[in-house]
């Protein structure tokens, strides 16, 4: 019995320290498959090569910490930064998160979109998938809402405009009325003079 219960704890311990060698180390797999893994999340760059001459805006904390930064600035000065900016694929990544902040226009809003597709090429693949999750889904959303705002907003001033004309129309018909029915009126009156 003391045999196989030596074999049983060996077999057991074997299992358990090789388990750990043939455990995937990527914590995407099996249980945590809903989970990112945030292996090297401080490490890696947010552009490919060397495009940042500043290292630390390499760094998708120093974005994070931007980002919250400008988050309560009014749109007159978040312009006036834009307008100081230049093209390189920084300054177009921060012209982006300038214009996110939701009292943006929608002009603003929809230019930065293309900025975000020429800073995209720039991106790595899972920063790419990082800025294509927080900026361009919801910022679509933003420009769609938006836009069908502006279509409804049109299309209810065309209603009271047309409402307006009709109801113009409707106040001439009525005052056209009232004077056939004054014409009526003295008609009656006059035949009744000539009869009397």
């Amino acid at each position: 019995m003391r045999k196989y219960a030596a074999v049983l704890a060996a077999l057991g311990a074997t299992l358990i320290t090789s388990g750990c060698a043939i455990t995937p180390a990527d914590s995407t797999v099996s249980g945590d498959a809903g989970k990112p893994s945030l292996s090297g999340f401080a490490n890696d760059c947010v552009f490919t090569g060397s495009v940042v001459s500043d290292e630390a805006r390499c760094s998708i904390e120093f974005w994070l910490d931007y980002w919250a930064k400008i988050s309560k600035l009014p749109w007159s000065t978040r312009q006036s930064l834009i307008a100081e900016l230049g093209s390189s694929p920084d300054a177009l990544l921060q012209k982006v998160i300038l214009s996110q902040p939701t009292p943006t226009p929608y002009q603003a809003r929809l230019r930065a979109q293309h900025w975000l597709e020429d800073v995209m090429p720039n991106l790595t693949q899972v920063n790419q998938a990082r800025f294509q999750a927080v900026i361009a889904h919801p910022s679509n959303q933003i420009l769609e809402f938006e836009s069908a705002m502006s279509l409804l907003n049109r299309s209810n001033k065309e209603i009271n405009d047309a409402l307006k004309v009709q109801a113009q129309e409707i106040k001439q018909l009525k005052a056209q009325l009232d004077a056939l029915l004054n014409i009526e009126s003295n008609l009656m009156d006059q035949k009744e003079e000539t009869e009397q």
